[in-house]
């Protein structure tokens, strides 16, 4: 399944992953590939490289120290470190994400959290137990296929969606 949180009344800033992290806790028992990373600021030199893994314990302790704000991002989950090959999951100008029911980009994800331009968070090929616990923490976050369905020009690379 896969979902966005956009324009939602239980979201003050976008794109902060501590809330989903301390939330839910199941988010801190995978490993993360993050690529095409930008961010507010970041004193923690762990964020401080291109194309990386990281487990996500050691991620929630620094986005709960740091507060940060990723800005564009693919976080790809794994169970365990996989070997990755270029090119990596990339969120900046990427158009899949807007048309039909986009797939996790990185082969083996369990499943991506996409943060687009500190606007949008969208969550790709998350299970059903990763849903529901994203629906009670944001009820009107949307199915992102149905939302696709419903734009008016869906192979546009346009960011506006209103």
């Amino acid at each position: 399944m896969n979902l966005i949180l956009e324009r939602s009344k239980f979201v003050t800033y976008y794109t902060y992953i501590d809330t989903i992290f301390e939330k839910i806790p199941g988010f801190r028992n995978y490993n993360y590939f993050i690529s095409d990373l930008e961010y507010n600021h970041c004193e923690d030199p762990r964020l401080h490289k291109d194309d990386f893994f990281i487990t996500g314990l050691e991620l929630y302790e620094i986005v709960q120290k740091e507060k940060i704000q990723f800005l564009w991002g693919v976080l790809s989950a794994f169970k365990s470190v996989a070997k990755l090959t270029p090119p990596f999951p990339y969120a900046d100008g990427n158009p899949a994400f807007w048309q039909g029911s986009p797939q996790s980009q990185a082969d083996d994800a369990e499943f991506e959290i996409v943060c687009w331009d500190s606007c949008r968070t969208l969550f790709i090929g998350v299970s059903e137990e990763i849903q529901q616990s994203l629906k009670i923490l944001y009820p009107d976050i949307k199915n992102l296929d149905e939302e696709n369905r419903k734009r008016k020009k869906p192979n546009t690379i346009s960011h506006n969606f209103d």
